[in-house]
């Protein structure tokens, strides 16, 4: 639900660019982006927002809304993003930034590339443990082609491990 919620706050923020927003789809999956995808139409077509309340378990409540403007902003991404299969790669490299709050990631590969990734949910809490560490991680790259023809890589880590 938090994922959902990023979208919809991504969307509403005063940065016009869909790479951040692309970032937070893609790890989803084309199932996933069909369906929000189906929900964005749904509100665009009738011109609505929604105003959402998440209550957690240990009572947290996080609100979120989400205007029609920003609901076209995913639907578009949604509709014209073309999203190709992921392809799983192993990197090797020195990891040198970690977030555990943001659940993203940085590694120096061996070949000298730089690749900012998000991680999975079992593995954020633990980045600490490879922090500053040469590490070999289990990559889903993602190719994103955005209108206009622009291409990006997308990446995932799923597995990492001190080398």
């Amino acid at each position: 639900m938090d994922t959902v919620l990023d979208i919809v706050d991504l969307s509403e923020g005063p940065s016009q660019s869909n790479d951040m927003l692309a970032e937070q789809l893609v790890p989803l999956g084309q199932r996933a982006l069909k369906h929000i995808g189906a929900l964005t139409s749904g509100l665009s077509k009738a011109g609505v927002g929604l105003r959402v309340a998440w209550h957690t378990q240990d009572g947290q409540v996080r609100r979120s809304d989400w205007s029609p403007s920003g609901v076209q902003r995913v639907r578009y991404l949604c509709e014209v993003s073309e999203f190709t299969e992921s392809e799983t790669v192993t990197v090797t490299g020195w990891l040198g930034a970690a977030s555990s709050f943001s659940g993203k990631i940085e590694i120096r590969s061996d070949s000298g590339e730089l690749i900012r990734a998000s991680t999975d949910e079992q593995l954020t809490p633990i980045l600490h443990e490879f922090f500053n560490k040469r590490v070999q991680a289990e990559v889903e790259v993602t190719k994103v082609k955005f209108a206009g023809g622009r291409e990006r890589n997308i990446y995932a880590v799923t597995r990492l491990h001190n080398t």
